[in-house]
């Protein structure tokens, strides 16, 4: 068999699978490779359908709609009609409109008002108005007697719940007050109270004189430069009553000095914490700082507060030998705190850690005074409980 011959016989192949259908719809021919259905429907002619089919839908859909507005309508024309022969079985006042109609003078007939109407026949029945006196009861005796106590009760009642009950009596409004007069007590109890007038209730001077204010402990955190920008998490939870005094380069003498004009007005018991002792240990004896740590003992004594020494931290810098200096101070001054009454908050494994301090090596990085501030501010919360 030739290449020829195989040819053909996929061709007769081809054309047996392919067969042409038209679409029984819209009449046009296509090539399909299976033999269709009996009835045969393009896709844009199914297409179409769903369309029809749709649109017939939506036009049921208004005729519903349409039917429904009809029947609104005539109920409403009848509700109309009910209330307008309800209406017209009442009497008309002159001078009186309504929204929905008015009988006409002449006509005889209800006319539709709008708004302008309305407005013109209010101007036009002015000097038709009925005119009253509101006060008529207070002509008679009775009458006039029950206002005024009912008045003198309320007036009772607001100057109780009123912060200045004594300005109330200074102006008493009556009906009769014009505004303008009502204006000018304002301004004159105005002036009074820039005068120093007292406006207060009678008695209350007295109750706030003998009554006393509860006021909360002060805290005042003292030391070197260590305590540099660890003020706004000690004083966070309370920036009123607690201060934190930074003396940068000072040491346990000056504290020392300057210590009772720093806490005076402090009030009963304040909280006293003391950071200081850095910069002592660089310049003086083991001995001579025992003897300025005693001295400052007895000035606390003096100021009748709580007291807690913050440990002094490791200076990176200096080496082991400074280093070693300050754990035996510290240790010195734990026993010397319990032996005289006061507190010892240590510090020295939280700053082990060579990143908590800055390039020189002795003050605190940014970090590392976060934890100071951190530790303090839990320290002073442990001991206001």
């Amino acid at each position: 068999m030739t290449d020829t011959e195989a040819a053909v016989g996929v061709t007769h192949v081809e054309e047996d699978t392919m067969r042409m259908t038209g679409c029984g719809s819209c009449g046009m021919y296509m090539t399909l490779e299976r033999a269709p259905g009996k009835s045969f429907v393009c896709m844009k002619c199914h297409l179409i359908e769903l369309m029809e089919e749709k649109i017939q839908g939506l036009e049921m859909q208004v005729e519903s709609l349409v039917e429904f507005r009809k029947g609104f309508e005539q109920i409403m024309e009848q509700r109309h009609e009910v209330s307008e022969g309800k209406s017209s079985d009442l009497p008309v006042e002159s001078g009186l409109g309504s929204s929905e109609g008015r009988l006409g003078e002449e006509s005889g007939q209800w006319k539709h008002v709008t708004k302008r109407t309305r407005q013109r026949k209010r101007r036009a029945s002015e000097g038709e108005i009925e005119l009253k006196n509101r006060f008529a009861e207070l002509e008679n005796e009775e009458g006039a007697q029950q206002v005024v106590t009912e008045g003198g009760r309320a007036r009772k009642k607001r100057r109780a719940a009123s912060p200045i009950g004594k300005g109330e009596e200074l102006m008493e409004i009556t009906p009769n007050m014009s505004p303008r007069r009502i204006q000018d007590e304002l301004k004159r109890i105005t002036r009074e109270n820039r005068n120093g007038k007292n406006l207060q209730p009678e008695g209350t001077g007295d109750r706030l004189e003998n009554s006393t204010v509860t006021r909360k402990r002060q805290v005042y955190v003292v030391g070197d430069s260590l305590l540099r920008r660890i003020d706004r998490p000690v004083t966070r939870a309370d920036t009123e009553n607690r201060r934190v005094c930074c003396l940068p380069g000072a040491k346990i003498q000056d504290v020392d000095l300057r210590l009772k004009r720093i806490v005076k007005g402090a009030g009963k018991n304040p909280l006293i914490i003391l950071h200081v002792g850095t910069n002592d240990t660089a310049r003086f004896s083991l001995e001579s700082i025992k003897g300025v740590y005693a001295r400052l003992g007895r000035t606390l004594k003096e100021i009748e507060a709580q007291v807690i020494f913050s440990g002094i931290l490791p200076v990176p810098r200096e080496g082991q030998q400074r280093c070693d200096k300050i754990m035996t101070i510290n240790r010195w001054l734990r026993q010397w705190c319990y032996k005289e009454g006061f507190g010892m908050y240590g510090h020295w494994e939280a700053f082990m850690d060579r990143g908590k301090f800055s390039q020189d090596g002795l003050h605190l990085s940014r970090e590392g005074n976060r934890l100071l501030g951190w530790r303090l501010a839990q320290l002073i919360k442990r001991a206001l409980i």
